[in-house]
């Protein structure tokens, strides 16, 4: 039996059939709770916390189970998953295959004892071998509309790896963006927020074992968005602040894969991060060919300021600026 997602808003069409950019609408969840969802034509919103700056650890939880939250399998697509991932590796050889957590479902649904609203994350696991097999794949449609059908997911039997990402804030309130680098699998050439994946590897070294507890699943999924900010602009982590949770969006242009999104201040000026970023050295450098700077309040109004500059950012950065939006 599969367990139907939870804060999931799928695309949703106008009278004249087409896509439509920019809305927000009241929608039901399958639990039957009512949740404000923006979405555009290639991103939407499992879940925003709504809080302007996002919300701590010590209010997140997680539920962690192998067993539990894995992907459903699909036998007649199943073939398919090695094909496409020896397609992949011939076109890109720099791709590697690697064990990776996969969101279930997320909600907002309990409270602690002080009446505050606390964020529940169901997470598996998952590789990246699958996520290009499913998510990446031609037959991510028909995976959707069967596990639709079959479990009420429509992401049962998608790959569904947890990303993470962050909205980099300087302290002279400009925001960080990078331009992504031709070779990458997903938004090459565009601006995006240094982001990448909680790994289980990490955990593994933490738990000293591969049976995880859910702390130290949670513990990753905020401390992997620093070292994406360390590997990929070469910001040290001490001049960075905690993490804040601001949501987690999905994005239709792989299969509704979800990104948990974060906020993150800088002790730095755009400036002195722009200076560090040129200085290289950093272990992800070759993901990115620049780093682009905008004013905080110019980037929350930025799809009706500067429309093509919007659209040139990859959807889940797009998604994190209405995130931050929705809190003020």
């Amino acid at each position: 039996m599969c367990t139907p997602v939870v804060m999931m808003a799928g695309r949703r069409r106008s009278s004249g059939g087409k896509l439509p950019v920019c809305r927000m609408t009241s929608s039901s969840t399958p639990n039957g709770t009512k949740g404000t969802t923006y979405y555009e034509d290639d991103f939407f919103m499992f879940l925003s916390c709504g809080a302007r700056n996002g919300l701590p650890k010590s209010r997140v939880r997680v539920d962690f189970s192998k067993e539990k939250y894995g992907r459903k399998v699909e036998p007649s697509t199943e073939p398919n998953i090695a094909r496409s991932w020896e397609d992949h590796k011939r076109n890109n050889p720099r791709l590697f295959n690697g064990s990776k957590f996969r969101m279930q479902s997320v909600d907002m649904l309990e409270k602690d004892g002080e009446g505050n609203n606390l964020v529940t994350f169901r997470i598996g696991l998952t590789d990246y071998r699958d996520f290009m097999g499913t998510n990446m794949s031609r037959d991510a449609g028909y995976l959707m509309q069967k596990g639709r059908q079959s479990c009420g997911d429509p992401h049962a039997y998608l790959s569904q790896p947890v990303g993470v990402g962050s909205m980099i804030i300087t302290s002279d309130d400009q925001v960080v963006m990078m331009r992504r680098s031709s070779w990458v699998s997903e938004g090459p050439g565009q601006l995006d927020r240094p982001g990448g994946h909680a790994e289980p590897k990490e955990v593994a070294k933490r738990c000293g074992s591969d049976e995880f507890t859910n702390d130290a699943v949670l513990d990753e999924l905020f401390e992997s968005v620093i070292c994406e900010i360390r590997d990929e602009i070469n910001i040290p982590e001490s001049f960075l602040s905690e993490p804040r949770l601001l949501g987690v969006n999905g994005n239709h242009k792989s299969g509704g894969r979800p990104s948990v999104e974060f906020i993150v201040r800088c002790s730095l000026t755009a400036e002195e991060v722009q200076a560090r970023y040129q200085a290289g050295g950093q272990p992800e450098a070759d993901e990115s060919t620049g780093l682009v700077m905008f004013q905080l309040q110019d980037m929350l109004k930025m799809d009706f300021l500067k429309p093509a500059v919007w659209r040139d950012l990859t959807p889940v950065a797009r998604a994190n600026v209405v995130m931050i939006r929705q809190g003020f």
